[in-house]
């Protein structure tokens, strides 16, 4: 592979240089690099021709000054290589950025560019910020809207970039966006790397720092992107008319807003800006993205830090105020100034280095050191929000956000501390105390670490940094378990057993009886197996795990434990029975495995916070606690209301701490009563209370057990998932890229160009093509036949060959699964190639084989073409693919099938090409000696299939592919599901006949549904969840789940969660009265008779107003209202909460945790992972532009 990298210059004396001496220093040489100065007059040619003396890969050619475009245009011309990189004269890059980028392309051949991350430099050479955005689902959507990278970021085919005429000349700024938003719109593959190897230098008299030039060239190339582009002759079909005009408005006006920020760097006034989008209007813009423009613009003009802002603020903020205001009176998007300064104002104290205490706007912020005592914090009046920098030893750990209401209780922040930073504590703590006795060791198989006899970790780097920088993910785990029992002793799987047999125990002892001598920790062995024993009381218990444990005498079959931890409640535990006694380990392991994380979270906020990090051992701080959990001691509360525990597992948002709004006590007492939750009222009182408290220490035991059960049934999928579901796979590769396997490169065509020479030379009136992917051999087959019909399994395929074949009018398609549906009909000849490999086992290619030649007319023929596989003849040439059969096997099967007969072969190295007759069934057909045609290889394979090959035979390598899991699970968010009509909510209503195609491919490719509570235990166990799981939701409640959604969530066999509008149930879309369209919403009696069928409910607030516009009471209003809605209404309590419009932070998100809602469903895109918070689930957003191709991509984030 071989590289052009194209540098204009202009007058760039005091850069260029460096830019030349980044390319020198590249750990790939293989360039070439092109300077085209623009007739500078400094001495910027003089230095680019000393390093091309020096170097005789540079040029140097000079022209008059043109601008950049031209300037480019002329190295592209220049340009001897097939792969272009365009480098300013004035940015550099890193070593190591060519080899990254090539050797992305070397792994994947079939890209067309791939780009990577960046870093803005300041003047001065500091780090401004890096910058990575992924690779967006849809890549012409993004640029539609923004430019994804910058320039130098990017590898990108010269035959691509001339095919489009490179460089619009007409443009003077973002014209590499033009560029990018060309090649996308052609459908061309992109790919990305993370890599931060290309620095961006700024310049306050950069050309992207002239504001006006900027803005007019940017609402161009956007409006461009919603519309027809007659300078790409061939785009893809999706992209030929651009995005949606609907979204059109919105796009400008988030643009608007990058350039005005840069205006207020330059010290303008960023309502000007406004006159040239003054017709736009889109009442659904973005405050966390127009605050993030309006934090990094600025600075950018002056090239100053982040942490600028705490000088910027006071002078831009009656500016910024002022600008948003005008934004969102002309947007129409409701609350949006408020929302933007919220997220703003987090934005710059979390880059501030200003003295702390210090009020912003309505957040006040603090600094806490968690090793000294954490008090409460008295605020001003006029703020609503807390925002903490925390910090262990000095150390920076993180920021948290919290709503202020009358004060703070510092009660409340040790809480939201432990449940952010215990992990990072507890390696603190540990690095300081128990890691520096720890003993290492090498080996071969590389460094490993141990605590006395007990192997810790294993497989470790063997340098000591490295080691440590990763030894607590590795080992902190165990260590806090045996610090928190008391056992150090003993190995992580030790907690997790229920019992241990008396040779299990007689070898603990024996093995770690010298150590423990000297250890002095044999009593603490001893009494692990030698307990006190206790009466649990109504099968009632309450036990401290600092303190040894005892074993349990239980009258009933199921004991129920309160753990304590440093004598605070940690949630009750269902312990299951047997003999009338459960034993301490039972205990212990049963605590360990129902608490997870929260045991650690507890045990830090009650024996580390507060308290510095050198003295007692964290069992003997939690042993050692001065007091018992008390309402009036720890929340200071002389005169008010408490809240018991809500109903939900251990590790839950049911477990954290809040001070809640005074003004939102009767809303929350109602919602108590309703749902039958404690109120306790201190100290009694009828008086107005002064503090209103969420205490999860607060708990009783129930009457029965039912609810603490943190199992649940998963429902079965409706097939066994196999490890290679075939239509989940090809409709997965096709959504993915288009021509996966490139049949346009000359292996395939000459292959191609051998079976039509293989065709009978008599008139084939129906023929079926089997796998025709997406018609590269449809186009080619078809003038020579009758009647084709084309048949893939995969829809996605199906429409590009469609598109392919427009002009063949005889030409038919149809979606066939060859394992599992029938042949539609009788055919003169079937081509079926390149696919019989994935059908399965030897069993299911002979019955396949046996539905072909069934469906063969008497006298008709099979024409088929497959790779030889080294699995068939190890002593031949092959490809090492790990499939059980390859060409030969394939042949010799359809050989055998009668009335089949091999009547002729083409063979070669890696392929073979065989034509089988079929006889008359009912006439006998003598056998004859088939035609076997052998040639050399024709063509050399691919690159990317060239390694697979085995030129000398050898043994056929077996992948373990495992069984099908979910460890990233698909929660979908619809809205509509309606007849097709053009409108402002085309986006939210996705027609009956493509949800059903959807549920349909979903089905096929052995999908099931899930609950929440099954992926809150995945996630908490760390444990995927068996087959393809999912989780379908539905946001708002329409009437048209009812008609529409439903019927066909049940034909195919799947379940939905639908988030209702609680004052709204029965009524219509009030909140959307901007589009003009009153759509009807479910009422009660639709709700029972779905629920009664299967459908889960959950809440979307009671008005669906956004959330973060709201005052703290608001947002309790929101959350304890439409609880009590839904449970009287459902006779059920509903756990999840989503948000409207996905509006929702750290405030929003801590206040309905305490509301009783475990689970937050917002509109972050993307795949939920086990370390997402259950307040934060991501979704994907399915609308009615997403053609099967796009759905099955957004599966596959």
């Amino acid at each position: 592979m071989k590289v052009s990298v194209i540098i204009p210059a202009y007058n760039a004396k005091e850069t260029i240089a460096e830019s030349l001496q980044s390319l020198g220093a590249q750990t790939f040489t293989n360039w070439e690099a092109i300077v085209i100065d623009n007739d500078s007059s400094d001495d910027t040619l003089q230095i680019a021709t000393e390093f091309a003396e020096k170097d005789s890969r540079i040029r140097v050619i000079s022209q008059p000054q043109t601008g950049v475009c031209i300037a480019r245009n002329t190295g592209i011309a220049e340009a001897k290589n097939d792969w272009l990189l365009f480098l300013d004269a004035d940015d550099w890059i890193l070593p190591q950025h060519l080899e990254c980028l090539t050797d992305a392309l070397t792994c994947n051949p079939s890209l067309d560019l791939v780009y990577s991350g960046w870093a803005r430099i300041t003047v001065d050479g500091a780090l401004f910020y890096e910058e990575f955005r992924g690779q967006p689902t849809k890549i012409f959507n993004a640029f539609a809207r923004n430019c994804v990278f910058v320039i130098h970021t990017c590898l990108v085919r010269r035959s691509t970039v001339v095919n489009l005429g490179g460089f619009d000349t007409s443009l003077r700024t973002c014209e590499d966006w033009d560029l990018w938003q060309r090649i996308a719109r052609t459908g061309a593959r992109f790919g990305a790397i993370s890599h931060t190897f290309a620095r961006y230098r700024m310049r306050s008299h950069s050309a992207s720092m002239d504001v006006m030039q900027l803005l007019c060239d940017g609402l161009r190339v956007i409006t461009t992107g919603h519309s027809l582009d007659p300078r790409v002759p061939n785009p893809a079909p999706a992209y030929a008319n651009g995005m949606p005009v609907a979204e059109l408005a919105g796009a400008k006006l988030d643009y608007v807003c990058w350039n005005a920020g840069l205006t207020l760097g330059h010290g303008g006034n960023p309502l000007t800006l406004l006159r040239a989008v003054s017709q736009e209007c889109f009442p659904g813009l973005n405050p966390e993205l127009l605050a993030e423009y309006i934090f990094k613009a600025p600075l950018l003009p002056s090239c100053r830090p982040l942490s600028a802002w705490d000088d910027l603020w006071p002078d831009l903020q009656g500016q910024i105020q002022e600008f948003l205001t005008a934004l969102e009176a002309q947007s129409m998007t409701p609350t949006l100034t408020r929302r933007v300064f919220q997220r703003l104002e987090n934005l710059i104290l979390d880059h501030s280095t200003a003295p702390r205490p210090l009020t912003l706007g309505s957040t006040y912020a603090v600094r806490v050191e968690v090793t000294e005592p954490i008090p409460d914090i008295v605020v001003p009046s006029t703020v609503e929000r807390l925002h903490c920098a925390i910090e262990i030893e000095g150390k920076p750990l993180g920021n948290i956000t919290l709503p202020i209401f009358d004060g703070f209780s510092g009660y409340v922040l040790q809480d939201a501390i432990a449940a952010k930073f215990a992990w990072e504590i507890l390696g603190h703590f540990f690095k300081q105390t128990v890691y520096r006795t720890l003993t290492v060791k090498q080996s071969l198989a590389g460094a490993s670490v141990w605590r006395g006899s007990v192997c810790l970790a294993d497989g470790l780097p063997e340098e000591r940094q490295a080691l440590w920088a990763i030894a607590h993910d590795r080992i902190g785990w165990t260590v806090f378990l045996q610090e928190l029992w008391g056992l150090p002793s003993y190995p992580g799987g030790f907690f997790y057993s229920l019992k241990l047999g008396k040779k299990a125990i007689l070898k603990i002892l024996k093995e770690r009886f010298q150590n423990l001598l000297f250890e002095g920790g044999w009593k603490s062995t001893v009494k692990t197996f030698i307990s006190s024993q206790q009466y649990a009381v109504q099968g009632r218990l309450t036990v401290e795990v600092s303190e040894d444990l005892p074993n349990i005498l239980v009258s009933t079959p199921e004991l129920l434990v309160m753990p304590t931890v440093g004598k605070v409640p940690l949630g009750i535990i269902s312990v299951e029975v047997n003999g009338n006694r459960v034993s301490a380990q039972k205990l212990r392991a049963a605590i360990t495995k129902e608490s997870g994380l929260e045991l650690a979270v507890v045990a830090v906020r009650e024996g580390l916070l507060g308290r510095p990090i050198t003295g007692q051992t964290l069992r003997d701080r939690l042993v050692n606690k001065p007091t018992v959990f008390s309402i009036e001691n720890s929340y200071g509360i002389d005169r008010g209301v408490v809240l018991a525990r809500h109903p939900g597992a251990i590790g839950t948002s049911v477990c954290r701490r809040a001070m809640l709004p005074i003004n939102a006590t009767n809303d929350l007492i109602k919602a108590a009563l309703v749902t039958g939750e404690s109120v306790v009222k201190v100290p009694g009182v009828e008086q107005q209370p002064e503090r209103l408290v969420y205490a999860p220490e607060l708990i009783w035991f129930p009457d029965t057990t039912a609810n603490l059960s943190n199992q649940i049934a998963l429902k079965s999928p409706l097939q066994q998932s196999s490890a290679l579901n075939l239509r989940e796979h090809f409709e997965t590769l096709f959504a993915q890229q288009a021509d996966p396997w490139k049949y346009t490169v000359p292996y395939e065509q000459k292959k191609y160009e051998q079976t039509l020479e293989l065709l009978p030379p008599i008139k084939l009136d129906q023929v079926l093509e089997l796998a025709c992917a997406e018609g590269h051999f449809t186009v080619q087959l078809a003038p020579r036949v009758g009647s084709l019909l084309a048949a893939d399994i995969s829809q996605v395929a199906l429409e590009r060959a469609g598109q392919r074949c427009t002009e063949l009018k005889n030409v038919h398609f149809h979606q066939l699964d060859l394992t599992k549906d029938l042949i539609p009909g009788r055919f003169d000849l079937i081509i079926c190639s390149e696919v019989l490999y994935y059908v399965g086992g030897w069993e299911e290619l002979r019955a396949c084989a046996r539905k072909i030649a069934d469906a063969l007319n008497p006298g008709g023929y099979f024409l088929t073409a497959h790779a030889n596989l080294v699995v068939d003849q190890p002593d031949q040439p092959g490809y090492n693919w790990d499939h059980p059969f390859g060409a030969k096997g394939i042949g010799d099967t359809f050989a055998n099938t009668q009335p089949l007969q091999l009547i002729k072969e083409l063979w070669t190295p890696l392929y073979r090409i065989q034509l089988f007759q079929a006889g008359d069934r009912n006439k006998y057909t003598p056998t004859k000696e088939p035609e076997i045609i052998k040639l050399p290889q024709p063509t050399p394979p691919p690159p990317f299939v060239a390694a697979d090959v085995l030129w000398n035979g050898g043994s056929p390598h077996h992948y373990d592919n495992g069984q099908t899991v979910t460890t990233h699970l698909p929660i979908l968010m619809y809205h509509r599901v309606h007849l097709n009509e053009i409108c402002a909510t085309t986006r939210y209503r996705v027609t009956p006949e493509a949800f059903a195609e959807q549920l349909r491919y979903l089905r096929d490719a052995g999908f099931y549904s899930i609950t929440l509570e099954a992926w809150r235990i995945a996630m908490a166990t760390k444990t995927p969840l068996p087959g393809r799981a999912i989780l379908i939701t539905f946001d708002d409640g329409y009437q048209d789940f009812r008609d529409y959604a439903w019927p066909l969530l049940k034909r195919y066999g799947f379940s939905a969660t639908v988030f209702l509008v609680a004052d709204e149930i029965g009524g219509s879309n009030r909140w959307d009265s901007f589009y003009g369209e009153e759509i009807a919403l479910l009422d009660w009696s639709d709700i029972r008779k779905l629920q009664d069928e299967g459908v889960e409910f959950g809440s979307h607030s009671v008005t669906h107003r956004h959330l973060t516009a709201l005052s703290p009471r608001e947002m309790v209003s929101e959350g304890a209202r439409s609880r009590v809605i839904l449970q009287q209404g459902l006779d059920r309590l509903p756990n999840a909460f989503a948000y409207p419009y996905g509006d929702q932070d750290d405030v929003v998100q801590h206040l309905l945790g305490a509301c009783g809602y475990v689970f937050g469903l917002s509109c972050k895109p993307g795949l939920s992972r086990f370390h997402d918070s259950l307040l934060a689930l991501p979704r994907i957003e399915i609308t009615g532009y997403d053609g099967l191709q796009e759905f099955v991509a957004k599966l596959n984030v």
